[in-house]
């Protein structure tokens, strides 16, 4: 299979022999996938690229195996730089995606929304409603099933006035007995729509989509969770 020049962004580089580096890049068209680029560490095939995370490219390869061939890239637009705390919530996004999203598998929508985040994360936009959208996005593309409008236990409406108690595996139930992760009808509906203003529904987001996003990920500690305690504990010791 040849791909020509489609938009993508790097999850993870890795050396490969003395001079190349395998990719591990989310495509917009093509889903996840590994690409060999040969040479890129000696920078001569591939001039002025320098392989950077949160970078928007359009990469063209050939595919013989489950490992392609980088033959072509160019970079799509040229970004801000990001400051260490951006930069580690782009490291959160990377590590998630690669941990959930399945190799060849098309989610172009999930490819725009970790696009629109680090564009607004690179214009210096530290609202925490960014990470929650990119996160429902991720697990609603993956088909996990997440609800947030509908109550559980009667099929109606969620009520921006209610509170409700969020099971994990159905959704927001308005019975008591359900013994969900608690969360008022305001955050649900505004995490629905994308209109999170409050901090006390961001936090309130923040704990519900984590729990959700644990049940995938499993116990294995995400490793940009561990550098982000490190680096705000450094922050207050200095």
């Amino acid at each position: 299979m040849k791909v020509d020049l489609t938009p993508c962004y790097i999850l993870h580089s890795r050396d490969y022999r003395e001079s190349s580096l395998i990719l591990e890049v989310m495509s917009r068209e093509y889903g996840r996938v590994s690409l060999v680029a040969k040479g890129a560490k000696r920078n001569k095939k591939h001039q002025g690229i320098n392989f950077n995370l949160y970078q928007k490219y359009l990469m063209s390869w050939v595919s013989r195996s489950e490992l392609g061939t980088l033959i072509d890239v160019e970079i799509a637009s040229t970004m801000n730089s990001m400051s260490p705390q951006q930069m580690m919530t782009g490291f959160y996004m990377n590590e998630i995606v690669l941990r959930l999203l399945h190799k060849h598998e098309s989610h172009p929508e999930l490819f725009d929304s970790y696009d629109a985040t680090i564009f607004e994360l690179a214009a210096d936009n530290t609202d925490q409603a960014l990470l929650r959208y990119f996160e429902k996005i991720l697990l609603q593309s993956l088909g996990y099933g997440v609800i947030f409008d509908q109550d559980q236990s009667t099929g109606s409406p969620v009520v921006a006035g209610d509170n409700y108690y969020y099971k994990l595996d159905i959704g927001p139930c308005s019975d008591v007995q359900a013994n969900g992760i608690v969360v008022s009808g305001k955050t649900l509906i505004e995490l629905n729509n994308e209109t999170l203003l409050d901090n006390k529904n961001k936090n309130e987001a923040k704990i519900l989509l984590r729990s959700l996003l644990k049940q995938y990920l499993g116990d294995k500690p995400l490793a940009s969770r561990q550098l982000y305690e490190a680096y705000i504990k450094n922050k207050l010791t200095s």
